[in-house]
């Protein structure tokens, strides 16, 4: 591919991402009912305002942020780069169209990037080089054969052998964006931002080979993933390992080399150190930290990524050149990659819960991945590192740490890039017009997920509400004007209490709950919201920033039932300091034994679904 037609194929192909991106908002913003406020998300509302509180605190001049999601005494010590300038931005445009600003011009510049790092690997060859990145993009798993619009579990009618192969667990391309390139594009400019990164780090590395030029701006990219989402740079570092096994193993790892490396590793050391002490010094991001947030089962990881891993490792297999040595090395190689996953996979079926693997357990199978990469391993440093990326970042989520989950992040993109060098040799033995149907067929195929992904987001929008069940998608006019009244209190530290939310599940003729099937929350939970567009201080407001979440929403929900007596509520008030309640209007939540909470204050606002009162 010529230069000129290479930069024609990635402006555009970075464009049409970009947009994509943003479709389904511009869709909400379009769609959105009349009085009604678009929150700018409909996936993991709650995650995204805790992102929006931070950026509020950025549009409020704050270089240091604190979490909004407690009331418990903390210092004000995290620094965010990347909700820092966000919130520059949201001071013009506003939270919601800020984010969807930066998630249109990251996601073009990951696919700009991303398609650099394909033609790295692809050479001469236009089909990889073309088709790489797009897979890279949309690719994914066998989700779309149990798709489910809410939750982790199947729920929904499901043939018995599939749901016992996968062990009654949704592979992670329905419900886990992070691991996958489209799904991060339409959900998170965070999850982009680092992806970019990420990719940044790599091509620094490997530049690094010959010359000192990369080390700064690789260690800069890496000190930024470091700061703003710590996670992947653990990731990164063991997958550099694995890229060590494969230099070792080509001969090819330099002193020269292996020092310009460490030095773009030590970029991160400033942030890391900060991390470390915000650790020591802030007693809530310690809870926050120690809250679980284990990996899924093996098998969702399985078949989330299932056609890519199998033309993937086709493709290792079908590479072996001529040279005995190397067929037999190559070949010794595929064969312990099949037999860990074979094993992984009869083994997952005893994991119910918590870490799959202990240190030790992990130790050994992580020996075993380098093992896997010095065998496959070849004299091209660019193919190395993506096949280290591929089979590391496979095991990094069952790193045994409380954030294992977290390090899935890009996961499927990797594997999706071996699956078109895995397809490439396939259909060349074809004649040419089965050959283009066959490759376009398996596109489709290994993209159906993300189609399901982008088809659901609008399903969100149109029935109003995100997958969390408790969240909508637009809040009303008495939100609003209690969001505006909220944001004009002089104090800088305003607690507010409102009601947990309550999912509206829907129901057959007879009345019975239909699987998977939620309708727009009965209640929302505006507590998130406030905090987030606000920048108030909630008493429970996330499930993972909250500290003791379920116990602190029991005795929140309790306060606005009739059945609590007014010392209760009192106790309350004082324990979390609060000075407004925004409290539902019985009449409007019939369904609910609400109480009418005027007497705690002055009303200064009575909607029709809402009042605020000040209880000062």
């Amino acid at each position: 591919m010529d230069s000129s037609a290479e930069r024609r194929f990635r402006l555009w192909l970075a464009l049409v991402c970009a947009v994509a991106s943003v479709l389904p908002n511009l869709y909400a913003a379009i769609a959105a009912p009349p009085g009604s406020l678009y929150l700018g998300t409909q996936y993991n509302t709650d995650d995204h305002m805790v992102y929006a509180a931070w950026t509020h605190q950025s549009m409020d001049g704050q270089l240091l942020f604190d979490n909004r999601f407690t009331v418990d005494p903390q210092p004000r010590l995290t620094f965010h780069l990347y909700f820092l300038a966000l919130g520059w931005i949201a001071k013009v445009t506003g939270i919601p169209l800020a984010a969807a600003l930066a998630r249109f011009v990251l996601s073009g510049t990951f696919v700009w990037m991303l398609c650099g790092f394909v033609w790295r690997i692809a050479g001469r060859n236009g089909f990889i080089a073309r088709t790489g990145p797009v897979l890279a993009v949309i690719g994914a798993g066998l989700g779309f054969t149990v798709w489910h619009t809410f939750g982790t579990e199947i729920v929904r009618a499901t043939p018995p052998l599939l749901r016992s192969l996968m062990l009654g667990r949704l592979p992670i391309d329905v419900w886990q964006p992070e691991a996958f390139g489209l799904s991060s594009m339409l959900t998170s400019g965070l999850f982009v931002a680092a992806l970019c990164l990420i990719l940044a780090t790599f091509n620094a590395m490997l530049d690094a080979q010959d010359s000192w030029r990369p080390v700064l701006p690789g260690a800069l990219a890496f000190g930024a993933l470091m700061n703003i989402h710590s996670y992947d740079a653990l990731l990164v570092a063991l997958v550099m390992v694995g890229f060590l096994a494969t230099a070792v193993a080509q001969k090819t790892a330099t002193p020269a080399w292996m020092l310009r490396a460490a030095c773009i590793g030590a970029g991160a050391l400033p942030a890391a150190l900060w991390f470390l002490h915000v650790l020591s010094n802030d007693p809530v991001f310690q809870a926050r930290a120690a809250t679980p947030t284990f990996s899924p089962n093996f098998r969702g990881m399985v078949f989330g990524l299932a056609g890519l891993v199998v033309l993937a490792l086709v493709g290792l297999w079908l590479a072996r050149n001529d040279d005995p040595v190397s067929r037999k090395r190559v070949t010794l190689g595929t064969g312990l990659a099949v037999g860990m996953g074979v094993a992984g996979f009869v083994g997952a079926s005893a994991h119910e819960g918590g870490y799959w693997m202990g240190p030790v357990a992990w130790g050994l199978a992580f020996a075993a991945c380098l093992a896997v990469l010095a065998l496959v391993s070849r004299p091209l440093p660019a193919w190395n590192l993506l096949v280290a990326w591929a089979f590391v970042g496979t095991l990094a989520p069952y790193f045994p740490a409380l954030f294992q989950r977290k390090l899935a992040m890009g996961l499927g993109i990797p594997w999706a890039i071996l699956a078109v060098m895995g397809l490439a040799p396939i259909l060349a033995r074809t004649e040419s017009g089965k050959r283009q149907v066959g490759g376009v067929l398996a596109i489709l195929l290994l993209s159906a997920s993300s189609v399901m992904w982008v088809a659901r987001q609008f399903w969100f929008i149109r029935n109003n509400v995100a997958n969390t069940t408790v969240h909508p998608v637009y809040v009303g006019s008495d939100v609003q004007t209690v969001l505006d009244a909220l944001n004009q209190v002089p104090d800088e530290r305003v607690v507010v209490l409102a009601m947990p939310g309550i999912p509206s599940p829907l129901a057959d003729e007879a009345g019975d709950p239909l699987p998977d099937e939620f309708g727009t929350p009965y209640m929302p939970d505006l507590n998130p919201i406030l905090s987030g567009f606000a920048g108030t201080y909630a008493y429970a407001g996330h499930w993972s920033e909250t500290p003791n979440y379920a116990e602190r929403r029991n005795a929140l929900t309790q306060f606005f039932l009739a059945r609590t007596d007014n010392a209760t509520r009192a106790a309350l008030l004082r324990e979390t300091g609060a000075q407004f309640v925004v409290a539902p209007v019985p009449e409007a939540f019939p369904m609910l034994p609400l109480a009418d909470l005027r007497p705690l204050g002055k009303v200064i606002l009575d909607g029709t679904q809402f009042r605020l009162i000040d209880v000062r």
